[in-house]
């Protein structure tokens, strides 16, 4: 005769892991906000400029140490460092996309709103505002994120006529004469940082405390320190860059 059934209740053993996986969850979502970033050497972030590329290209080929700038002019214009070849030229640099998107932007006749800058995008020869982002999830630390969704069309504003090759405001009438030039690449333009601002809000876990351009330091307690690193907002950095 089978054994009569026993009911084991494992509910306090789920609740128990629950907890802990939740603990170590919201561990590393602080670690990850303290420590992504190029000083700690776990996560780097970094865009280089003309000359930091030239010293990367330097290092990797056989030019000298002393032909880095030289290098980083090369870059610039579209060939390789070691001279062997010529990039194709495509007219689609991207030495300098402030310029290009200014020069863009005159010839549609769009001016910018200093409080609400946007993307540019060109996508099938036409030129669009890249949709704004929307909310993202809550990641139960630091609050929402936004969420971008490139080349995303927002509002148009023009396109490049295939016929004339020149840049017209509003959108293409059709033929004979407004047809866009679907075979310009796809391209974005994004606006220039403002200054005083970094691409990350804390670029470096001391950012809030130290400005790293002025070396201005921000005197802070150590309880202020404390509840700025557990606090899901992340505080200002340590910039001030207006009139004196």
């Amino acid at each position: 005769m089978p054994a009569p059934y026993q009911h084991l209740d494992m509910t306090p053993e789920y609740n128990r892991i629950i907890t802990a996986l939740t603990g170590i969850r919201d561990d590393i979502r602080l670690l990850q906000k303290l420590q992504s970033d190029p000083e700690s050497g776990i996560v780097t972030s970094e865009v280089l400029n003309d000359f930091q590329r030239a010293l990367l290209a330097v290092s990797m080929s056989s030019a000298q140490g002393n032909t880095a700038s030289a290098v980083a002019d090369i870059i610039v214009a579209g060939t390789l460092p070691n001279g062997a070849a010529v990039a194709a030229a495509s007219g689609e640099s991207n030495a300098n996309l402030t310029a290009e998107r200014a020069t863009i932007l005159t010839a549609l006749g769009v001016t910018e709103d200093p409080a609400d800058l946007k993307v540019l995008i060109r996508v099938s020869g036409q030129y669009y505002w890249e949709a704004a982002g929307v909310v993202g999830p809550d990641d139960g630390l630091r609050g929402t994120t936004t969420v971008v969704l490139p080349f995303a069309l927002g509002a148009q504003l023009g396109f490049d006529n295939e016929g004339t090759g020149l840049i017209v405001a509003g959108a293409p009438p059709g033929p004979p004469d407004g047809i866009p030039n679907a075979s310009a690449p796809k391209k974005r333009w994004p606006f220039a940082r403002p200054v005083g601002q970094t691409a990350s809000q804390n670029a470096n876990p001391n950012s809030d405390l130290i400005d790293p351009a002025t070396g201005k330091i921000v005197a802070k307690t150590i309880d202020a320190q404390k509840t700025s690193a557990t606090a899901a907002a992340t505080p200002a950095p340590a910039t001030d860059y207006g009139p004196s």
